[in-house]
């Protein structure tokens, strides 16, 4: 018969053992639980792109090439005489360099703020003019990455890769006293050598809002077609692989209310050159986001990045009869953030992100929230891997009320390369990686030998 004390001790190990079991966090992206694998490979450091008398400012976007080779940067300085210039730079993923910058924009436009302490009494203006910060911000390869197209809020401008030579400009600068009339270039789309590009109008005197698409040829820039919907503003733009279909996340209202009505459409698939509507889409949702994935035969719609609704889901729609095929949740806080997918639609990517609903606060430096990079193997909807809770330098920040992740802050962005084998993602600072399978995985069957 054993001692007292070793069948005590034994005991109050596996007891321990239980409560650890208890209290550690379960993730989908344990060895040989998920399948896949995300390892980072380097962070570019911003001292790349610091000198004196021209810092570094705040990267706006930032994209992976096709063949996930190159990480592409938009940021912005402040030049000595206050002006503010918009930068591209270039990391090769490999050698882990910086192999080159270009200027494509030098004097972005700025409005004077102006604020009274009283009804009566007359306005001060603030001492320095400040950009016009709901201006977007994009940057993105083509598809078959010959291309670079930067949006810096005035002006989406069109590189050759690797060259980063000008080949055209499309201009819609906005002026300080007309900062709330003008049209402005919201965001873009690119496939099949079209570019489709999405300008909005947030207020005039005869209507609340309005929006225009501009189909081009992506070489040339030349216009293949154009139409407006007066009444509606979007939120994002995309066009199927084919370049046949183009989609629009319009929600009702000036930011669209938390749910969509039964019988109201939020998601259009419509004709890229006309406009015409080929099919609506309810949601339930207001959508922030709505992408074609794979062959274009499906769409996926994220929530708006402004709820805290545990409800909030991706999900992926039929394309043809408009009919809900997945949705996918996230236990306890739902899903919202940026998305991104490989060439087969067979891998998507998320950098998810939520505030606890019953504890928010306006004190920017202690958010209650979180985030965490999450992957889905499509068409099964398994998710294969989820991250730790990610660190809040990963955030985009740069809004003048940042509550972390919050409602005011853009989504952390996440971008993957065509094969699905490399993603990046981040804000403030920015993480690639490389993304493998693990113990047989075949993503699209859900199984692990």
């Amino acid at each position: 018969m054993k001692p007292c004390w070793v069948s005590c001790k034994a005991k109050a190990i596996v007891l321990i053992a239980v409560v650890v079991a208890l209290w550690l966090p379960v993730s989908a992206g344990g060895p040989g639980e998920s399948g896949y694998a995300v390892k980072e490979i380097f962070v570019p450091q911003t001292s790349d792109l610091s000198r004196p008398n021209h810092p570094f400012g705040a990267s706006g976007a930032f994209d992976l090439s096709p063949d996930g080779k190159t990480l592409a940067v938009e940021f912005g300085t402040r030049e000595p005489d206050k002006r503010i210039t918009d930068w591209v730079a270039l990391w090769d993923v490999e050698s882990q360099r910086l192999v080159a910058t270009k200027e494509v924009e030098h004097d972005e436009p700025k409005q004077t703020l102006s604020f009274s302490f009283s009804r009566d009494a007359p306005k001060t203006k603030l001492p320095f003019p400040v950009p016009i910060f709901w201006q977007s911000k994009n940057i993105r390869f083509s598809p078959d990455g010959r291309r670079l197209l930067v949006l810096t809020g005035p002006s989406l401008v069109a590189l050759s890769f690797p060259e980063l030579k000008v080949l055209y400009t499309v201009e819609d600068r906005v002026t300080e006293e007309n900062v709330f009339t003008q049209m402005f270039i919201e965001g873009f789309a690119m496939a099949a050598n079209r570019l489709a590009i999405l300008e909005q109008i947030s207020h005039n005197s005869d209507q609340c809002c309005a929006l225009k698409v501009i189909l081009t040829d992506l070489d040339a820039g030349k216009v293949l077609g154009q139409w407006s919907r007066p009444g509606d503003m979007s939120q994002s733009i995309a066009l199927s692989p084919d370049g046949k279909l183009l989609a629009l996340t319009i929600n009702p209202g000036w930011d669209g209310p938390k749910k969509i009505a039964a019988g109201k459409n939020n998601i259009f698939i419509v004709k890229p050159e006309t406009g015409e509507t080929v099919r609506a889409i309810n949601s339930g949702y207001a959508a922030g986001n709505a992408q074609f994935i794979g062959g274009g035969s499906r769409l996926v719609t994220v929530a708006t990045n402004n709820m805290m609704e545990t409800w909030d889901a991706v999900q992926v729609w039929d394309v043809d009869s408009g009919k809900l095929e997945q949705k996918f949740g996230y236990a306890k806080y739902g899903l919202r953030g940026g998305v991104a997918t490989s060439s087969d639609g067979k891998l998507l990517a998320m950098a998810a992100f939520w505030l606890v609903p019953t504890d928010v606060k306006l004190d920017r430096n202690n958010p209650r929230g979180g985030a965490r990079l999450l992957l889905w193997a499509l068409p099964d909807g398994k998710l294969v891997y989820e991250s730790e809770k990610l660190d809040q330098k990963y955030d985009m920040g740069g809004l003048p009320i940042n509550m972390s992740w919050g409602f005011l802050s853009p989504p952390i962005l996440v971008r993957m390369s065509a094969a699905g084998d490399r993603l990046a993602f981040g804000g403030r600072q920015i993480s690639v990686n490389a993304v493998t399978q693990q113990h047989g995985y075949t993503a699209g069957n859900g199984s692990v030998r």
